[in-house]
């Protein structure tokens, strides 16, 4: 009886084993940044889920997410008690995915980027040019939120 199991054991190990190989990226890249800047921002903590980092400053609240296996990226939300021009959100923008991105993408393409005008509104999101591995939007409102979302491929 335990030898008829054997062959059925094996099929599940090999599944187990393959499932883990699918993972692209390694989310250490991620959790080593946000420890870092927690630990030298004081005005920031990690929640208990350990990947969610949050910031207060002044009159702004920050919160960032990231990870992934297929899919390496950050979801970065501002709440702030201003509103913003459309040349503002976008050095915001740029401003937070330096200071929450840097570790992940190319943040002087983006730069670039958004000084040439290299981005496309659809409704009310933006989505800039990086580089061909990187996916980067942003949208605001008129009530201080910024979203800012980018992954690599």
């Amino acid at each position: 009886m335990p030898m008829k199991l054997l062959p059925i054991f094996l099929i599940f190990i090999s599944l187990y084993a393959y499932a883990g190989e699918d993972c692209i990226f390694d989310e250490s890249a991620y959790l080593k940044f946000i420890n870092k800047y927690s630990t030298e921002n004081r005005n920031s903590k990690i929640e208990s889920d350990g990947k969610t980092l949050k910031v207060k400053r002044k009159n702004e609240k920050i919160v960032v997410k990231g990870g992934g296996c297929i899919h390496l990226g950050v979801a970065i939300e501002l709440k702030a008690k201003n509103t913003y021009t459309e040349e503002q959100f976008l050095q915001k923008t740029l401003n937070l995915a330096i200071e929450f991105g840097s570790w992940l993408i190319n943040t002087c393409a983006l730069e670039d980027s958004i000084e040439k005008g290299k981005y496309h509104k659809i409704d009310s999101a933006y989505f800039i040019e990086v580089d061909a591995m990187t996916v980067f939007s942003a949208s605001y409102d008129n009530h201080g939120k910024i979203n800012v979302d980018f992954y690599i491929n």
